[in-house]
């Protein structure tokens, strides 16, 4: 009973071995931390395959729309294939109006080794009746051709068909209006 009454030496801990002074400050540490690596997340996975003119692009959905409304007016109907042997591109195309003297081929890649965009015109020469056929610039060993997405337009002043291809050396690709 009298260790009751005797004064003891009050023993102080370091700072740092306090365990309050560790929950008070170990909150915002850990908070500033997930930041910083949120932060490196975001910048190294930055989108790369963005149109550059994507503003331009923004004030001509309007004029896009009219066209396929006149492509939809046209009964436009298209049909691709691709020859990657030959490079060839042969399109049979149905409808109340002639076709454009050219055809835009457009892919691009977010990968890890490369980010690239290749957009080509392909000039089309009559080889039957409604039947076209032209021939893509590409080497085979180009990494593009290894795509697996085309993006593919025909255009015309008053109208367009637009549609993307999937794996293009496996299956054709049916172009019709959006409306």
């Amino acid at each position: 009973m009298t260790d009751f009454f005797i004064p003891r030496k009050n023993t102080q801990d370091i700072w740092y071995k306090e365990p309050w002074m560790l929950l008070v400050l170990g909150g915002p540490v850990i908070v500033v931390i997930a930041a910083t690596i949120t932060g490196v997340i975001a910048w190294q996975g930055e989108d790369k395959v963005i149109a550059k003119d994507y503003y331009k692009q923004g004030l001509n959905i309007n004029k896009d729309i009219l066209r396929d409304d006149k492509a939809s007016e046209y009964k436009m109907l298209a049909n691709a294939q691709f020859d990657r042997a030959s490079g060839k591109v042969l399109l049979q195309l149905e409808g109340k109006t002639v076709l454009p003297a050219s055809i835009l081929f457009s892919t691009a890649s977010n990968s890890t080794a490369s980010t690239y965009e290749l957009i080509q015109k392909v000039k089309l020469q009559q080889v039957q009746p409604n039947i076209y056929e032209g021939k893509l610039n590409i080497t085979s060993t180009s990494e593009t051709l290894n795509a697996t997405i085309w993006h593919v337009q025909i255009e015309a002043d008053d109208w367009r068909l637009t549609a993307d291809w999937l794996n293009p050396e496996q299956t054709s690709l049916k172009l019709k209006s959006l409306n």
